[in-house]
């Protein structure tokens, strides 16, 4: 497929326009110019036109099914309940919407893929609306508006989760409806406790101008089931900055201007490169269920301070390579630990079986007490390196899964020398899963608002692959998804020309001023297949046998070394490695003598006094000092004359 064809459904940013759903002005709904009661079809059938997907069936139909990889669908009886038969209107944030006039199980919505669908909507208004709906995440889709005097607007638009419970607090996608229950292949009208819905989210154009077509692209995971050009009392919201954060104001370069925005952007926008992320999955779209590993590479091609090159992220931690604020460059693994009072207090992480040692053991506040890893590993620029994550189930009481970080210490083009950095039996998810949500990331982690034109974070990332014990072999991960956060004062640019020999890499670029902004290139989760026979199998370079079926538990567990002295009823302990600050539970000879110690911000304990509620007696006695966060112990022992 050629790809300059793919590069029509990128996101470029010359309008400076970015995520977009419909407003509320106070407690006024946006009106459309037409009486929304008359809920007139699309002229000519254009939106039926391009239904390329099925999202609502009955009992009859439905295994055909299409909002989900699972085949979930509307149920059609419950829509009818709800009075939305086909063909009804819809009246949502004061914009009148038509269903699909189809029958259940037949194509009735549209769902952007990485090439674009052209949509012949005609007319002249000051918006367009969409009636949509996803069932992964808060999802954006790309728009590219074509006027009738050829000139092209191009941004795009949000629609929410169809399980969404509540409004959303920025306003920037709004209810239409919420109905009971789905329809599965399995069986119809399940899940009646829940309720699922359509939203209404939008875009502002220019109302002097005709349009002539629009196109939307994207990942497959927005479902479109109206759209039309409106007139509205008051403009779409718009989210500057592409994110969820709330900003202090909002603002569209065709309403309040380009000079203001760029003004306004200046002072309230990104304190720090933008991140750009990849997402990858198996070219059907479906992990194997029994995914233990992931291995990924990457060569980083430009640096600077603060930078985090994110390799293999997946549902419960991340793992990669770092450039530090003082140059220096390290390797990562980072385990996310449980929010707290979802578990005991003495119990807010995960277990550290194994850590390299010499290695900086970390507890991360902003992680709920998760633990992590980092060695000193002098990567270079222009070099490939392999990185992997094996996951073990773990069958113990209240635990899920043992996670292990693997780095090679050289370059992919040497002999490897494969290190294991961490071991971690989780506490999070609390029931087993197998591995999933494989991403990876370029991140400006100081954000120290030097937006300073030339400095520039890119990496080519590739031959990405799970493993699957059943099948005893590796499985490519060729389908790469970007989405990224965008500021007027930063660009990305997730490129999807491979380098040269190197057909199975992505390259992506977070770069300061450097890029002109018009002529920057991003993508919101379109997909890019990076399927070729020159991808290499990691085959016996990465340390297959730790993923294959019945591979040995890692439980080498590592244990603190610590001193211990008394003097009357004062206790003095000292020793590491503990997790930076974290608290301690000391104990002799089995009984707590202190519940509130904690180890230094550098994982040590130095002459920790702690106060007895008597002298010990004579004799020997055991203290044990044990990390709450890390579940790391230490025993010294000490007699009394």
């Amino acid at each position: 497929m050629a790809m300059n064809r793919r590069m029509r459904g990128w996101l470029a940013l010359s309008t400076a326009t970015a995520l977009t759903s419909a407003a509320l002005a106070g407690a006024t709904a946006v009106a459309a110019s037409a009486d929304p009661g008359t809920f007139k079809k699309d002229s000519g059938g254009a939106v039926a036109s391009a239904f390329n997907n099925v999202g609502i069936t009955d009992s009859a139909t439905r295994s055909k099914g299409q909002l989900d990889a699972a085949g979930s669908s509307f149920s059609s009886a419950s829509l009818t309940a709800a009075g939305y038969e086909p063909g009804a209107g819809v009246t949502a944030a004061g914009i009148g919407f038509v269903l699909p006039d189809t029958a259940p199980g037949e194509p009735d919505n549209i769902a952007p893929s990485a090439e674009p669908t052209s949509i012949k909507l005609r007319g002249q208004g000051n918006a367009i609306a969409f009636l949509a709906t996803t069932t992964s995440g808060n999802r954006p889709f790309n728009v590219t508006v074509t006027y009738k005097d050829k000139t092209r607007l191009r941004t795009f638009a949000l629609t929410n989760t169809w399980t969404t419970a509540t409004p959303d607090p920025l306003e920037l996608v709004h209810d239409a409806f919420r109905i009971p229950g789905r329809n599965t292949p399995a069986a119809a009208d399940v899940n009646t406790d829940k309720k699922y819905g359509m939203f209404v989210s939008g875009i502002n154009i220019d109302p002097a101008k005709e349009v002539k077509e629009i196109e939307v692209s994207g990942n497959g995971l927005a479902h479109i089931f109206d759209t039309k050009i409106v007139t509205v009392a008051e403009p779409f919201n718009v989210d500057s900055r592409g994110g969820r954060t709330p900003q202090p104001n909002s603002c569209d370069p065709l309403i309040q201007g380009q000079g203001i925005c760029d003004a306004q952007a200046a002072g309230i926008f990104e304190k720090g490169d933008p991140s750009a992320h990849l997402r990858y999955t198996t070219q059907n779209g479906v992990l194997p269920a029994d995914a233990n590993a992931f291995y990924n590479e990457i060569t980083p091609l430009s640096s600077t301070p603060a930078s985090y090159f994110m390799t293999n992220g997946f549902t419960g931690g991340y793992f990669g390579i770092q450039e530090l604020e003082d140059s220096s460059k390290i390797a990562i693994f980072s385990i996310f630990g449980p929010n707290k009072g979802q578990v005991p207090d003495d119990k807010l992480s995960s277990k550290v079986l194994y850590t390299i040692p010499g290695g900086n053991l970390v507890i991360h506040g902003e992680y709920a007490g998760g633990p992590s890893i980092r060695i000193p590993f002098d990567w270079q620029l222009g070099k490939n390196y392999a990185t992997m994550i094996t996951e073990q189930t773990d069958k113990s009481d209240g635990h899920a899964k043992i996670v292990t970080a693997w780095i090679n210490l050289k370059p992919t083009d040497q002999a490897p020398e494969w290190t294991r950095l961490m071991t971690v039996r989780t506490e999070r998810p609390a029931t087993q899963t197998n591995l999933s949500g494989l991403y990876s990331f370029i991140e400006d982690f100081k954000r120290d608002n030097l937006f300073t034109g030339g400095r520039a974070r890119t990496a080519s990332y590739g031959n990405a692959y799970t493993y699957s014990p059943a099948k005893d072999s590796w499985v490519p991960l060729n389908k790469v998804s970007f989405t990224g956060q965008m500021s007027r004062l930063f660009s990305i640019q997730n490129d999807a020309f491979p380098a040269a020999g190197q057909p199975c890499k992505v390259t992506e670029t977070v770069t300061g001023s450097s890029i002109p902004f018009a002529d920057a290139r991003s993508n919101v989760n379109s997909i890019w297949n990076t399927a070729s026979r020159s991808c290499q199998d990691p085959g016996l370079g990465a340390p297959v046998a730790a993923a294959r079926k019945g591979a040995p538990l890692y439980v080498q567990e590592t244990v603190a070394s610590i001193t211990a002295a008394v003097s009357g009823t004062t206790l003095t302990v000292n020793g590491s490695p503990y997790a930076n600050d974290e608290p301690l539970l000391v104990t002799v000879d089995g009984a707590s003598v202190a519940t509130t110690a904690t180890a230094t911000d550098d994982g040590k304990l130095t002459n920790t006094a702690i106060s007895l509620a008597a002298p010990l007696p004579s004799g020997a006695h055991k203290v044990t000092v044990t990390g709450k966060s890390s579940g790391l112990s230490g025993t010294a022992r000490l007699t009394v004359p």
